[in-house]
C-alpha cells in the first residue's frame, strides 16, 4: 500500500501519531506500507516557518511534478492511502488520476481540513490549499478514515463508509515516571508552532494562574510564546524528548477557542499528557469532550474563570492530581492506545481489498 502523506517524515504531529506509528504494526498484521510524502525535508522546514514564498512555490511546482508522475507511472500497490490530500496545494487532480488508474482510495484526515484554515506562517499561500477538494476526495474514496465524531459527520455527508480511528498513542514511549517531589507546580502546554496560537489567546487566564503561590507555566514548542505578562519557561521542542518533557509537567492543558475548526482538532495533547499519567484540563471542545469525563479522568473548562477555578484546585490538591492522571492513564490504554488504533485501520484496509477483489 502507497501511502500518500503531506510532509516528510518524523516532523508532524498528524503523520506521526496516525499513518507513521501504525506501520510496525501494520506490518505484522501483513500489511505493507511505503511512505511517498509530497514535500520533502526542506520544503517541509520551510512550510513550517515564514517567509521563503518564492522558494516555496519553486519548489511546490517540483514536487507536484513528481507526485503526477509518480501517480502516473509509479508501483502503487493494492490500495492507496491518502492521508489529508495526495498534493499540499491545489485541487483533486492527482485523486481523480489515482481513480483512473483503478486504484481504490482510503483517504484519511484528522482536522476539518474542509474549513478554511490559514496562520501566520503561509498566510499568502492559503488560498491554494482548495479546502473544498476536501468533500471531493470523500466521494471518489473507498473508504473515509477521520479522527473524531465532528469529522465523521462530515464525512458521511459525502459517502456512508467512514470509520473514526483516533489518533493514538504509544504507550510503551509514553509511560508514567516517578514523580518529583517539592518545588513548584508545572503546568505545562506541548505542541507546534501553529496550535501555540490557541495557547496565546488564553494570556489573561494564564496571568492569573501565573500569579497562584507555587506555580510554573512552562511551554514546550518549536518557537517561543507571546504571552504578555505571563512568566513563563520555554524549552524547545524535540521528536526524541517530547515524552520527557511531558514527563516533567504536573498538570497538562489543552485550551482552545470553541471554533468550528477547533471542533474538528482531535485531543492529542490531551492524549500525550493523559497517557503520561499527567493530571489534565481541557476546554470543552470537539473531541476533548470525548475523550475526557469532567472530574473521573480529567477536568474540562469552558470559561477563564473555570480554567483558573480548576487549575487553582489541582494545584492545591497532589491527590486529586494523581487520582486524574491514573484514570486518565487507564482512558488512553483502554481507547487511544497506538495498537488498538493501528488494528482499527488495518480492519479497513483489508475489508476495502475484499470489495474491490469481490
Amino acid at each position: 500500500m502507497a501511502a500518500l502523506v503531506p510532509y516528510a517524515p518524523c516532523t508532524t504531529p498528524s503523520q506521526r501519531f496516525r499513518i507513521e506509528q501504525w506501520i510496525p504494526h501494520l506490518h505484522e498484521r501483513g500489511i505493507e506500507v511505503r511512505v511517498l510524502p509530497f514535500a520533502g525535508p526542506v520544503l517541509t522546514r520551510w512550510m513550517q516557518s515564514p517567509g521563503h514564498v518564492l522558494r516555496k512555490a519553486s519548489f511546490a511546482a517540483a514536487a507536484v511534478a513528481r507526485r503526477t508522475g509518480r501517480i502516473a507511472f509509479g508501483r502503487l500497490g493494492d490500495v492507496v492511502l491518502i492521508h489529508r490530500a495526495a498534493a499540499l496545494f491545489g485541487p483533486p487532480v492527482l485523486e481523480r488520476l489515482l481513480t483512473l488508474r483503478g486504484r481504490p482510495l482510503v483517504f484519511d484526515f484528522d482536522d476539518a481540513i474542509f474549513l478554511p484554515h490559514e496562520t501566520e506562517t503561509n498566510r499568502r499561500l492559503a488560498w491554494l490549499k482548495s479546502p473544498g477538494k476536501t468533500g471531493t476526495i470523500c466521494r471518489l474514496s473507498a473508504h473515509v478514515v477521520v479522527g473524531n465524531g465532528y469529522l465523521a459527520e462530515y464525512a458521511r455527508g459525502f459517502n456512508p463508509r467512514v470509520t473514526i480511528v483516533p489518533s493514538s498513542i504509544d504507550t510503551d514511549r509514553y509511560a508514567p515516571r516517578p514523580c518529583a517531589t517539592g518545588g513548584k507546580v508545572v503546568v505545562g502546554w506541548m505542541g507546534t508552532s501553529s496550535s501555540q496560537t490557541y495557547l496565546e489567546v488564553f494570556a489573561g487566564m494564564l496571568r492569573e494562574v501565573a500569579a497562584l503561590p507555587g506555580v510554573e507555566i512552562r511551554v514546550i514548542s518549536n518557537r517561543r510564546p507571546e504571552l504578555p505578562g505571563v512568566p513563563v519557561v520555554w524549552h524547545p521542542w524535540s521528536a526524541g524528548t517530547e515524552a520527557e518533557d511531558v514527563a516533567g509537567f504536573d498538570v497538562g492543558i489543552m485550551p482552545m477557542p470553541d471554533t468550528d475548526w477547533a471542533r474538528g482538532k482531535c485531543a492529542l495533547k490531551g492524549l500525550q499528557y493523559m497517557a503520561m499519567g499527567v493530571a489534565t484540563v481541557a476546554s470543552a471542545v470537539g473531541a476533548n469532550r470525548e475523550v475526557i469525563e469532567h472530574g473521573r479522568n480529567g477536568l474540562l473548562a469552558s470559561t477563564d474563570a473555570e480554567w483558573v477555578a480548576s487549575l487553582r484546585t489541582l494545584v492545591e490538591n497532589p491527590e486529586l492530581r494523581a487520582r486524574l492522571g491514573r484514570a486518565g492513564r487507564v482512558t488512553v490504554e483502554a481507547r487511544y492506545s497506538m495498537r488498538s488504533s493501528a488494528a482499527a485501520f488495518a480492519e479497513v484496509v483489508r475489508s476495502v481489498v475484499e470489495r474491490t477483489r469481490a
